[in-house]
């Protein structure tokens, strides 16, 4: 379990956690990558659903599916898919408040996504949010050269995840606050495993249940800006996990916390 910050006399109390958010279908409405597949990759939507079939199937990792819908989107119509996502992906409601009262409050608040920097990025910006982001991105080997699909974040040997989200969580927590994570879908199940609290929609939300991990449901965003709220003023406990991993994890961070524990 992770300490919680105590208060110097005479400042402001400190806040009791850091959330980290997940961004395509939990800040934001959709699948902002199946939106842009199917707006312009030829019979994307077709080739989208059948690589989301594969890999709930545990036909193949969340990297490769990534890689494979990634593949689908023309890279030369990078600002263009930009402009798209700016002007047609709505934040899930409750988010401008739930950002809101963190910034008011100074809780240190991140984006951990699987998506890409190109359509995150910009999105934040139109709302007038300047957070840290760390998400996949596409980059040149050399200038001119074809873009390619990069994991800044990712595991240096599992290749489960584009992004390593389980080690983000960690990261942030050595020695820090306790981190609520907040998310929606299999990219977010490890990041969910080592967390502190979990809020959870979708296909997180029936991951976690399947695994016994304590969990907050929500489907938009404001009951979870009043809980944190409530935490923030102090009008309930937060409701730390006693322990973290879970020990059949395909996850080596996950699996190795419950291991070092032994």
């Amino acid at each position: 379990m992770r300490g919680e910050g105590t208060p110097e006399k005479g400042r402001s109390p400190s806040p009791p956690f850091q959330v980290l958010l997940d961004f395509d279908g939990t800040l934001v409405e959709p699948n902002v990558a199946i939106e842009l597949v199917a707006e312009f990759a030829t019979d994307g939507p077709r080739i989208a659903h059948e690589v989301d079939v594969q890999l709930h199937a545990g036909q193949i990792t969340l990297r490769e599916a990534w890689a494979r819908e990634v593949a689908l989107l023309p890279m030369d119509r990078i600002e263009e898919m930009s402009r798209y996502t700016v002007e047609h992906v709505p934040l899930r409601k409750g988010a401008r408040e739930l950002l809101g009262l963190l910034a008011s409050r100074q809780v240190p608040v991140a984006v951990v996504s699987g998506g890409l920097d190109f359509y995150i990025r910009p999105v934040l910006e139109r709302e007038g949010f300047d957070l840290p982001c760390f998400s996949d991105r596409v980059g040149r080997a050399s200038e001119g050269g074809p873009f390619r699909l990069e994991h800044p974040y990712g595991h240096p040997t599992c290749r489960l995840c584009g992004i390593c989200k389980a080690q983000v969580v960690l990261d942030h927590a050595r020695g820090k606050l306790p981190v609520v994570f907040v998310g929606d879908g299999s990219t977010d199940r490890y990041a969910a495993e080592v967390a502190d609290v979990v809020f959870a929609r979708h296909r997180l939300l029936t991951y976690c249940r399947e695994r016994g991990i304590p969990v907050h449901p929500f489907e938009d965003l404001h009951p979870v800006r009043d809980q944190m709220a409530a935490w923030i003023d102090g009008r309930a406990g937060l409701p730390l996990r006693g322990s973290l991993g879970v020990a059949d994890s395909r996850c080596p961070i996950s699996s190795g916390l419950v291991l070092r524990k032994k």
